[in-house]
C-alpha cells in the first residue's frame, strides 16, 4: 500500500461513512482500551475532575467566589425565584464551559509541547468561550442584582 492521504488510508482501514447518519452508527466503546460501565465509579471521576478542578485552575476558584458573593446579594436582596435561576444557570454555564477549557488545554499538552499554529487556535478558541460565558454570567447577574441593590443603597443613604 502506497503512503498517501491520512484520511483516505483511515476511509479504507474503518470504511468510514460521510452520510447523515455515519456519524451514529460509530460503536466508540469498540476503539476504547478501557471502559467502565459502572456508575459509581463513573460518578467517582467525575467528582475526582471536580476536585481537580477547585484545586488546579484558578479561574474556576475565581468563578467560586464571585459566585457565592452574587448568590449572597441575590438572597440579601430577596431576588425571586425566576431571577435567581437564571443567575445559577449563567454561572453554571460558566463553570462547565471553564471546565471544557481546562480539558481542551489538557489535551492540547497532551499531544504536543512544542508550538503549533493549530494548538495556539484550539487554546485560543476555547478561551473565547469562558469569555463570552463570562460576559453572559456577568451580564445576567449585573441585569437582576444591580437595580434592586441600587434601590436599597438609595434608601439607606436617603434615612
Amino acid at each position: 500500500m502506497m503512503i498517501g492521504n491520512p484520511i483516505e488510508e483511515q476511509a479504507e482501514i474503518h470504511e468510514l461513512d460521510d452520510s447523515l447518519i455515519g456519524t451514529m452508527k460509530i460503536n466508540p466503546k469498540s476503539y476504547k482500551k478501557f471502559w467502565n460501565p459502572n456508575i459509581v465509579a463513573r460518578t467517582k471521576y467525575a467528582v475526582a475532575g471536580f476536585l481537580f478542578m477547585l484545586r488546579r485552575e484558578r479561574s474556576i476558584r475565581n468563578v467560586a467566589k464571585t459566585g457565592v458573593v452574587v448568590f449572597g446579594l441575590a438572597f440579601w436582596l430577596q431576588i425571586d425565584l425566576i431571577h435567581m435561576m437564571m443567575i445559577f444557570l449563567s454561572f453554571m454555564l460558566l463553570w462547565t464551559v471553564e471546565t471544557m477549557n481546562s480539558a481542551i488545554e489538557a489535551v492540547v499538552d497532551l499531544v504536543t509541547q512544542d508550538y503549533h499554529p493549530l494548538a495556539k487556535v484550539a487554546k485560543d478558541v476555547a478561551a473565547s468561550a469562558t469569555l463570552v460565558a463570562t460576559m453572559t454570567a456577568s451580564i445576567t447577574s449585573l441585569v437582576f442584582i444591580l437595580p434592586p441593590l441600587l434601590e436599597k443603597l438609595s434608601d439607606w443613604l436617603i434615612h
